[in-house]
């Protein structure tokens, strides 16, 4: 709840609610809170700004009026229509200290009663409102009047004083862990799985997608290594296959295979000549080529027999 004033220091009967940050909670109830947080707040009676300024201007009043403040019950110290059926307004708690803290707002230490700590940790009430003074031309708070509990703040997403954590590593726990079942969510979806997959099936699809690409892009790796080699005249078309296959199992036997293997094609030509017209006329080029290719090379001759390896040249280039 916020009061504007005037100049001159007199008091409107005008008031709004006021948003609060959550509480740092020792325990379960949290002896140092936000009454009154920092920039620009929008309550239900407009807006009004908690700056450095504002918030010592604040502090040097609490520490001269030098009482207490008191936290009530719904607002009921104020009277009139917040006035309570006997007229009493019992404390939940005293305002011992208040604190200008740079980007967070304006911190209270609270000393709280024993039946409001009971009614804090048991939930009967979450949030506290500040009654701030704001004065009229700049919008800018300039005292604390007092605080109440409530279950009715006037601010839309207000945060609760008490809520189901209860310190501050605990709220970072929960924030990261809300961070990861986003990212489960995430994983999910990208794997194209049912959003109630649970978390082992989805590591399980993530390895096997992950085993799949690194798959294809070891075989494209292959590919490219293929295509400079028959670019340099060292492989034939026929040989594509078998290159590419090798270089997956055994990339180094393909390295030194290659540093041994003659060029069988001439420089930017990667298959037989087309003046083999005829199928025998190409069966033979491609017999004859892959007879070279194997008599020039140990390693092929210590890997096979010059027999299948011309036989798969000659069926790799389709003219068996």
């Amino acid at each position: 709840m916020a009061c504007e004033r005037d100049e001159d220091g007199a008091t409107p009967e005008a008031t709004c609610l006021v948003n609060v940050q959550p509480n740092e909670l020792p325990k379960e109830v949290g002896r140092r809170v936000v009454v009154a947080p920092w920039g620009e707040v929008e309550s239900v009676s407009g807006r009004f700004i908690v700056d450095a300024a504002s918030a010592s201007r604040a502090v040097a009043a609490f520490e001269t009026q030098g009482n207490d403040l008191p936290i009530d019950y719904e607002h009921q110290t104020l009277g009139g229509r917040y006035a309570s059926p006997t007229g009493q307004a019992p404390a939940a708690g005293w305002i011992k200290r208040l604190e200008a803290v740079d980007g967070e707002g304006l911190v209270a230490d609270v000393e709280w009663t024993e039946p409001a700590v009971t009614q804090l940790a048991s939930r009967q009430y979450r949030y506290l409102s500040p009654v701030v003074v704001v004065g009229k031309r700049d919008r800018r708070l300039v005292a604390l009047h007092s605080a109440a509990l409530t279950n009715k703040p006037a601010i839309a997403r207000m945060q609760p004083i008490v809520n189901r954590v209860e310190t501050r590593e605990a709220a970072q726990t929960a924030r990261e862990e809300e961070s990861m079942q986003s990212a489960w969510e995430v994983l999910r979806s990208r794997l194209e799985m049912d959003p109630t997959a649970d978390e082992e099936a989805v590591l399980v699809a993530a390895a096997e997608r992950i085993e799949t690409l690194q798959e294809a892009l070891s075989r494209r790796e292959a590919e490219e290594v293929v295509a400079v080699a028959m670019k340099a005249g060292k492989l034939t078309s026929a040989q594509k296959a078998w290159a590419v296959d090798l270089i997956l199992r055994d990339p180094e036997t393909f390295q030194s295979w290659l540093a041994e293997a003659p060029v069988v094609v001439p420089h930017g030509q990667v298959a037989p000549p087309e003046a083999d017209a005829t199928g025998e006329g190409r069966r033979v080029t491609a017999a004859a080529g892959a007879k070279r290719e194997y008599r020039s090379s140990d390693l092929l001759q210590s890997l096979t027999s010059e027999e299948a390896y011309v036989a798969d040249s000659v069926r790799e280039a389709g003219v068996a």
